[in-house]
């Protein structure tokens, strides 16, 4: 026995295999008993460490023994919608990305046509005095749109108002190259970041309506400073610190009107009309 353990010696990692199994403890040498209880000492170690697996710790969530992770989910009616309003927001996020396959088959400015008429909002073109909006959404998606490339469109203004438009909608506006004229009035999810994409995407720009858009800031009004062919800029603000940087906007580029109006005007306004249809109607 001695005579095999010369032979094979005993790698660190290892315990001697050849005992047998009715021996003890005495049968073993001072190395082999130092490598099992180190072994031991590793497994009890282990075990604590890796009593479950990863599937397993994904449905418990704490070490104890308890009920799985999907029945300590918040199943509340409030909950519930909450995530169906997540789930619906990244889908339009997703729907309203930049289609490369779009772009290939009508061009970019047939390509931004459909893309914001089939979303509500309305287009013209170079040339026409109209504007092209698909007006009964009950029927089937049909515009005076053409539906192959043709070379001489060219999209000139845009009416995207009341449309919630995120960045990756934003992103259709690129190589629009003869874009002069773009609403963007009414969007509750346009911020700083949006302003600066229109920057970079329609240096060109004369006109731009960002009104009743809760989430632009002082910031953002910065931004446009890329738009150096802006002519005339409509927000709707009683905040001191965007009025500034409107006012800054103005001597940074030159020709540039900023028509800052009133939040509590606009309110009153409305007041006024819709207590006119009230009357009208009785």
């Amino acid at each position: 026995m001695n005579s095999l353990r010369r032979l094979f010696p005993l790698c660190p990692q290892q315990i001697f295999l050849a005992k047998r199994s009715s021996s003890n403890s005495r049968d073993l040498s001072d190395e082999e008993n130092k490598l099992l209880y180190d072994k031991l000492m590793r497994k009890s170690y282990n075990e604590k460490n890796e009593e479950a697996s990863s599937f397993i710790k994904w449905l418990i969530p704490h070490d104890k023994f308890g009920p799985p992770r999907i029945m300590s989910y918040d199943w509340s009616m409030k909950s519930i919608f909450n995530w169906m309003k997540r789930q619906n927001i990244e889908y339009n996020k997703y729907t309203q990305r930049y289609t490369v396959d779009r772009v290939k088959v009508l061009g970019s400015d047939l390509a931004a046509a459909h893309f914001f008429v089939y979303r509500n909002a309305a287009i013209r073109f170079r040339g026409q005095d109209n504007f092209i909006k698909w007006e009964n959404k009950r029927e089937e998606y049909n515009t005076d749109l053409p539906s192959t490339y043709e070379p001489n469109f060219f999209v000139e203004a845009i009416d995207a108002s009341d449309v919630i438009l995120y960045y990756q909608g934003l992103e259709n506006l690129k190589n629009l190259y003869k874009l002069k004229w773009l609403r963007l009035k009414n969007n509750p999810v346009l911020n700083n970041w949006h302003l600066d994409y229109i920057g970079y995407a329609v240096p060109h720009l004369e006109y731009l309506d960002i009104s009743d858009c809760p989430k632009v800031t002082a910031a953002g009004i910065a931004g446009l400073q890329k738009l150096t062919q802006l002519k005339e800029l409509v927000i709707n603000s009683n905040n001191i610190e965007i009025q500034m940087a409107c006012f800054a906007l103005e001597d940074v580029i030159p020709g540039l009107f900023v028509s800052i109006q009133s939040e509590d005007n606009l309110n009153s306004c409305n007041l006024v009309i819709e207590g006119n249809i009230d009357v009208n109607k009785s």
